[in-house]
């Protein structure tokens, strides 16, 4: 039997595998390029279509029912945003993740989003009965079942997108915006990965929420530092770079 790191490797960046595209029927009104760009790039993101794998404009064609040109932009759009890396004659791979990639994010979050709490804290923004609706959100769905993990990923990301909304800084958001989809890639595969995850996060989420209710400042940034780089030396040992 493979060890959990073992599978982590094989799925989040060891070798190339191709699958087997699902259907993506045509949305009404919707353009061939942006179906077939939000068609590839939502399988990529929740991880449909795993790490390094291997797939061309012909299958995606098929599979999201367009001609190959619309195909075609939306792998040079996905390039742009970091979600593909096009081979020439062969098509298209997604990326690896990898241990850089995850430690850059957190990083990089770290001071986006410590900007955010220092914000909320020091202009007291009355944020925190979002925050603890979220919270109660996510432990709904993980209570439920703690396979949910797309739709408990996606509630973490709201929480965190909420301490960088709160500033008012449009030009801020943007910014903190284009990580969107990688973030939500790295979240889904660490859920996966390390099952336990999935309940420290929400555990991290209602500790950082209760600090920022009383706009308690050092606590609030010690607490979101911890909650985005404490993992770290734990996937160390799983995700490769």
């Amino acid at each position: 039997m493979q060890s959990l790191p073992d599978v982590a490797r094989s799925r989040f960046g060891s070798w190339a595998t191709n699958v087997q595209l699902p259907p993506g029927p045509r949305v009404p009104g919707l353009k061939a390029t942006e179906h077939a760009y939000l068609y590839l790039k939502n399988l990529i993101v929740t991880l449909q279509l795993p790490p390094q794998t291997i797939v061309t404009e012909t299958e995606v064609a098929l599979a999201a029912d367009v001609s190959r040109t619309p195909v075609r932009e939306a792998f040079l759009r996905l390039q742009s945003e970091q979600l593909l890396d096009l081979i020439p004659q062969r098509g298209a791979m997604v990326p690896a993740i990898t241990l850089r990639a995850i430690q850059e994010q957190a990083v990089t979050r770290v001071v986006l989003e410590g900007y955010g709490v220092d914000w909320v804290c020091t202009h007291r923004v009355p944020v925190a009965e979002r925050l603890h609706q979220l919270v109660d959100e996510q432990r709904s769905i993980y209570d439920d079942d703690p396979e949910r993990i797309v739709d408990m990923v996606t509630v973490d990301k709201e929480f965190h997108w909420t301490l960088i909304k709160a500033t008012g800084n449009t030009e801020f958001a943007q910014l903190y915006n284009r990580l969107h989809d990688r973030q939500l890639r790295i979240g889904i595969a660490m859920f996966q990965a390390v099952p336990p995850r999935r309940c420290t996060a929400i555990e991290h989420h209602l500790e950082i929420a209760n600090a920022i209710e009383t706009f308690d400042l050092p606590a609030a940034q010690r607490l979101l530092k911890a909650h985005l780089v404490g993992s770290l030396p734990e996937v160390s040992g799983i995700f490769t770079n």
